[in-house]
């Protein structure tokens, strides 16, 4: 039972963090020495340090309108954070496949393949309506796989040619070395039966949500059966926000502070490391985590829950 972790960034969280703080004006014959405050993509760094150090396997940067762009931010800091994998939420009206894919291959080629795509079908219609995007919602899951088999195909055929609704390319293709980068991982996500159907023909790993915990065995089973007609296999994830503290009612006082979500997990470290084991023997192999502050909680959730549930895991493994 092999399970992967992700820190989840949410590049809209926690702004006043990491920019830089106002600095008094000095007068003009004084020389500042003053060391400038950090800026943003230092903090990220920071985070993807800590998840290093505390285990995880990846770093899960969310995509967000109103914040910084979330393959720019993995770009950034994965030079400075060995080893991890980082995954990039981001919708499929970004632009042209044949550029993402691109893009794509030029970050596994200097991080050597540790890239992953989350490739989401957009949010609702007055916000895709605020970037430009007018597409009609029943088209969305259509553009999300026409957008991957374009990137697919260039990525591993030339001369490819597609003419599809939504994207187009004529005699394409990438030559070496560039078609030599393995192409990302490819993570889905949804709970409709379009969003299954997707994942089933297109999905290396389908992400649920924490909302969806309730009936995650049957999605899962769902899933399952639609990919096994398609003769795949894909792996499944969930997105689980958390508040871990050494007791429960130290979990429970400081959820009900920071006014987290319903669909939050909250409890000790043995209780969430408890229900993230359970969740795993339901099929669930990737774990994308996150709390707030991020860079603290991505300590403590490495620290004290991840190695719980590794050894709750091996204990299932040996009994089985």
């Amino acid at each position: 039972m092999t399970i992967r972790t992700y820190w989840q960034i949410d590049p809209a969280v926690e702004p006043h963090r990491s920019e830089p703080a106002l600095r008094l004006q000095l007068p003009g014959i004084v020389r500042d020495r003053r060391v400038p405050t950090q800026n943003r993509y230092d903090y990220y760094a920071q985070i993807g340090q800590a998840a290093v150090q505390t285990g995880f396997d990846g770093l899960f940067i969310r995509y967000r309108a109103e914040a910084d762009e979330s393959r720019i931010i993995a770009a950034a800091i994965a030079r400075e954070v060995p080893s991890v994998e980082f995954v990039a939420e981001f919708p499929a009206a970004v632009g042209s496949a044949v550029y993402a894919a691109k893009q794509a291959v030029t970050f596994q080629r200097g991080t050597g393949n540790r890239f992953g795509w989350a490739v989401t079908q957009g949010a609702d219609a007055a916000s895709r309506q605020r970037e430009g995007d007018y597409i009609e919602d029943g088209l969305l899951p259509e553009r999300v796989k026409e957008f991957l088999k374009v990137a697919r195909g260039v990525h591993g055929i030339r001369p490819f040619t597609l003419k599809g609704g939504h994207f187009e390319v004529k005699d394409g293709g990438f030559d070496a070395p560039l078609n030599r980068a393995a192409f990302p991982t490819v993570f889905l996500q949804g709970d409709s039966e379009d969003d299954l159907s997707l994942s089933a023909c297109q999905a290396d790993v389908h992400l649920f949500r924490a909302n969806e915990t309730s009936r995650l065995g049957h999605l899962i089973e769902a899933l399952d059966d639609l990919a096994k007609r398609a003769d795949r296999s894909p792996r499944f994830g969930l997105i689980q926000p958390i508040v871990a503290r050494e007791f429960t009612d130290e979990a429970e006082r400081d959820a009900k502070r920071s006014g987290v979500t319903e669909h939050t997990l909250v409890g000790s470290y043995d209780d969430v490391a408890d229900r993230l084991a359970e969740l795993a023997v339901l099929g669930v192999s990737h774990f994308v985590l996150s709390a707030s502050p991020s860079l603290e909680e991505a300590y403590r959730v490495g620290q004290y829950v991840l190695p719980r549930l590794r050894t709750r895991l091996s204990s299932l493994r040996a009994a089985a």
